[in-house]
């Protein structure tokens, strides 16, 4: 009895294994170099395609017709599925989810710090454009400082804490009064591109030149706008030629010297509104000045346009500085007639005699 069962035990395994190859060989269309193998404990054909690939058979259960019933994995080269989760042990799934989950964290931190860069980005192109505005609003407009009243009741400015406003035409520069630290000056150009000057006092010298040139006159602007660091290297120049020429001591040359040229922050020219104008035919800085036709209309008609004689003959006591007939000041309309009708300086308008008051 027991070797009849075990007959038929056999023979049913064989008829199994029967039928599954024949499966085999109608799935692969007999597809050659196809070898089978029988694995310990259980059938499980298996074989290598040409292309490398195994193809593994396995039980997994039984149908009611006997047959069992299978399913295929495809193996690469190193043994492990492709493509087929169901095939990963547990810590492999493990791994593989902790991997995910890591490459989802990075892609939420990119993204993330993404939109904080654009923010400051941003933020950074709005401060810039609010520093430019900012910029060129105080470089158009001036320094504007707060007027008060002094004795005599002129405006003179006050350079304690001023408003933003436009520049004062007024601003008192010598040896005894320095440029403000926080003065500003907003240059214009001149058409010869070698001399600039404030740009609240351009279109008056504009008009004084045009019209003077009109009535047969050629002018010169030979300075205008001098920077503190060139201010000062011109007046060391003229000290170091004196002392190497004349054999002064530096503090004879010095007094010379700043007769004619302010050290820096006690010059005029620092303000951008003096200039020095001389005749295309002569363009000496020296007394002669005073002759040319140039200089004669300008003397006769700068206070129509704001402009006075800024260091007048037989003055020096009053401004420090000796007579300069080629030197003019941008003072304003009503100021330029009341110094040049009363003939004096713009220290004695702004700083009258008491017996003045």
């Amino acid at each position: 009895m027991r070797r009849i069962t075990a007959e038929r035990t056999i023979g049913e395994q064989e008829e199994i294994q029967r039928r599954i190859l024949e499966s085999i060989q109608m799935t692969t269309g007999g597809e050659p170099g196809l070898r089978s193998q029988r694995c310990a404990g259980q059938i499980n054909p298996v074989w290598e395609r040409p292309d490398g690939n195994k193809i593994y058979f396995r039980q997994d259960g039984h149908r009611g017709n006997g047959i069992n019933q299978t399913r295929e994995f495809r193996k690469d080269g190193d043994g492990r599925p492709e493509n087929n989760s169901q095939a990963l042990s547990p810590e492999e799934r493990r791994q593989r989810k902790r991997e995910e989950e890591r490459q989802r964290r990075l892609r939420r931190e990119c993204i993330v710090l993404g939109i904080l860069a654009a923010i400051l980005l941003v933020l950074l192109l709005v401060q810039s454009a609010a520093n430019s505005r900012l910029s060129y609003g105080e470089a158009a407009k001036g320094r504007i400082m707060t007027a008060v009243k002094n004795v005599s009741g002129k405006i003179l400015p006050d350079f304690g804490g001023g408003v933003s406003g436009q520049i004062d035409f007024l601003v008192l520069v010598n040896k005894d009064h320095a440029i403000p630290e926080d003065y500003i000056v907003n240059e214009h150009w001149l058409k010869n591109g070698r001399v600039s000057v404030a740009d609240e006092m351009y279109d008056a010298l504009s008009n004084m030149l045009t019209d003077g040139s009109k009535d047969g006159r050629e002018f010169v602007v030979a300075s205008g706008y001098r920077s503190a660091e060139y201010q000062q290297q011109l007046l060391n120049e003229d000290i170091e030629r004196d002392m190497r020429e004349y054999g002064m001591t530096w503090q004879e040359a010095y007094d010379l010297e700043s007769m004619e040229t302010m050290p820096a922050g006690h010059s005029e020219h620092e303000t951008g509104l003096a200039v020095d104008i001389v005749a295309l035919d002569y363009q000496m800085l020296d007394a002669e000045q005073e002759y040319t036709r140039e200089n004669q209309w300008l003397r006769e008609n700068c206070q129509e346009y704001g402009f006075i004689l800024r260091y007048p003959k037989d003055k020096e006591d009053v401004t420090g500085i000796s007579y300069e007939p080629w030197h003019f000041r941008y003072v304003g309309v009503e100021a330029a007639k009341e110094i040049m009708e009363q003939g004096i300086t713009l220290e004695e308008y702004l700083e009258p005699a008491p017996s003045e008051v």
